[in-house]
């Protein structure tokens, strides 16, 4: 399985699967399903429509009538979609995927006019293969990018984290947090990545020991002293850095 890592704030760094390709061929599919019922429903109002004696036959009308009303939506809806709903179609709702920056900002407008626009090179351009550029490059990218990704720097990601944001430095503290140790200031976003993940494991094992060693380490890095039991030292020191550090990012990924 292919991943991402898509950086955020304060160095927060988390790992999605790339959609793959048969993913964004259903995507597409289903899309272009919602677009063919959208042509129908048009053409049955159309053809429903007590037509003027003037006007003739509604089918003999159907170029200056249907197609007029129904291609700009056609043609609009990739790039509405995604603007509107963050980076969604319906068929990459229906698929639980969705367009993102390399970077990990938001995909801006042009972003989207990027992949929209190169939609006539990637889908377009050989009608009797349609796709075949999207596929081919989708295929052999290593992010899994189209043309249009490519140049608007974006990729289509699944849904699902690899590393959860709880796997993370990052936990939520609330408001009237009020820290203990102010030494935690010394402490590196590395440091404390480590400490959460020997904490994690030590909880994992019901070691105590390792809690033990981890919480001498610490207070003898940081400078702290404190009576309190290894367990609950260690939280208080990853609550502190949170509060000082990360709340903003936590809040921000809710």
């Amino acid at each position: 399985m292919n991943t991402i890592v898509i950086p955020t704030t304060q160095n927060i760094e988390l790992e999605y699967p790339i959609a793959n390709l048969g993913d964004r061929i259903l995507a597409t599919l289903l899309d272009w399903l919602v677009l063919l019922a959208y042509w129908l429903l048009l053409n049955t109002i159309f053809d429903l429509l007590p037509w003027p004696p003037f006007m003739g036959s509604p089918m003999r009308d159907y170029i200056t009538a249907t197609d007029r009303l129904a291609y700009l939506p056609i043609m609009l809806y990739p790039l509405l979609m995604e603007l509107f709903f963050n980076g969604q179609s319906l068929g990459k709702y229906a698929l639980k995927i969705r367009v993102v920056r390399l970077d990990g900002q938001p995909p801006s407008t042009a972003d989207y006019f990027s992949r929209w626009m190169f939609r006539i090179i990637d889908i377009i351009l050989l009608p009797f293969i349609p796709g075949i550029v999207a596929i081919i490059s989708i295929a052999v990218s290593k992010n899994g990018q189209r043309l249009g990704d490519i140049v608007a720097h974006t990729t289509v990601i699944k849904l699902k984290l690899v590393t959860h944001f709880a796997d993370t430095i990052f936990v939520d503290t609330a408001e009237s947090h009020e820290v203990k140790f102010p030494e935690i200031s010394r402490l590196s976003d590395r440091d404390v990545s480590i400490l959460k993940e020997v904490l994690d494991a030590g909880l994992r094992s019901n070691n105590p020991d390792l809690l033990l060693k981890l919480s001498d380490k610490v207070k003898a890095v940081a400078g702290i002293e404190s009576s309190l039991s290894p367990h609950d030292f260690l939280q208080t020191v990853l609550a502190d850095y949170n509060h000082v550090f990360g709340h903003d990012a936590v809040r921000s990924k809710k």
